[in-house]
């Protein structure tokens, strides 16, 4: 299946659209690179990754919890464009976003290039950049935002500590994470333990799964709600910041209300487990004793950075 002008997702006056060559990228690009790991056709992984009903549902969400509209955002690691460009043309952001450029699976930067040119969006808006060096001034955006990128950075902690330093005084962060204490693994798409060391995941998905487990070796295993919050302490040495939430109410309303399945490879995988796990949920016992265990998933690390103060160093 390919992605053309014609399909389209319109909200009132806008619309987006992914040109056949982006999809074509993404699907020989991202798609093979993940096909031998999660098991799955390349150009259905494409198909999910730049589904913009998808973009905008999440968008929505990120809407309710950090308000974007005319709002100055970043988005590190933005990919192939979807998620900012929704967030520039349906939510009227004035988003801006880094994204490193590279051959094979980092063709993301070019591919977004392509994808904001095609729907009359200033290319220019995407810089050539990674996380730990964000190339903007202290203070220059209302609104932070990454989706599922720290795991796969050299340095997490650098990246959360450029984010609050570009961030505004008063301004929002809101990033979204896999959290390795939890009991799924979103880019081998399998259940899995809780991560107490990096080379249990490796282990795991060769053992247990017989998947090549090279590209489990490059995640950033550590992270999880401790983490999350050691990160808080540690940046809150040097900002004034309040943690609004790790994700775990909107884990717990998920959980207790029948799923809707936005990824096509995901209810493949998971629509009977999580059915199951629904039926015995009476009173949502299950998801409280998730949150218990610090085992939620995602996590949605939100915080805010307080208004009219200076760095505390």
């Amino acid at each position: 299946m390919k992605a053309s002008p014609e399909d389209s997702v319109c909200i009132g006056n806008a619309a987006l659209h992914v040109p056949a060559e982006v999809f074509d990228i993404a699907a020989e690009s991202m798609g093979a690179y993940f096909e031998p790991i999660a098991k799955v056709d390349r150009r259905r992984l494409a198909t999910d990754f730049l589904d913009l009903d998808r973009c905008i549902k999440r968008t929505h969400e990120l809407d309710e919890y950090v308000p974007i509209r005319g709002k100055k955002l970043l988005d590190i690691g933005s990919g192939y464009g979807t998620n900012l460009a929704t967030c520039i043309a349906v939510f009227g952001a004035d988003g801006h976003g880094v994204e490193p450029s590279g051959v094979g699976f980092g063709q993301g930067y070019a591919a977004s290039r392509k994808l904001f040119a095609a729907n009359g969006i200033d290319p220019e808006r995407i810089s050539n950049s990674t996380g730990e060096s964000l190339p903007f001034p202290d203070e220059s955006f209302d609104v932070v935002y990454s989706a599922n990128v720290l795991e796969h950075t050299q340095n997490p902690e650098q990246v959360l500590r450029e984010a609050v330093r570009v961030l505004r005084p008063g301004g929002a962060l809101y990033v979204e994470l896999p959290n390795f204490l939890s009991y799924f693994e979103g880019h081998y798409m399998v259940v899995e333990p809780p991560i107490l060391c990096k080379p249990m995941l490796a282990w795991w998905v060769k053992l247990v799964f017989r998947r090549d487990p090279s590209f489990a070796r490059t995640l950033q295993t550590k992270i999880n709600p401790i983490w999350c919050r050691h990160q808080l302490r540690e940046l809150s040495r040097f900002y004034c910041l309040e943690q609004i939430s790790l994700g775990e109410d909107r884990f717990l309303k998920r959980l207790a209300t029948p799923f809707v399945f936005e990824a096509q490879v995901v209810k493949g995988t998971l629509e009977r487990l999580i059915k199951l796990i629904q039926m015995a949920n009476v009173g949502n016992w299950i998801g409280h004793l998730l949150v218990g265990l610090q085992a939620h998933y995602p996590i949605y690390l939100t915080l805010h950075k307080c208004p009219d103060t200076k760095s505390l160093s």
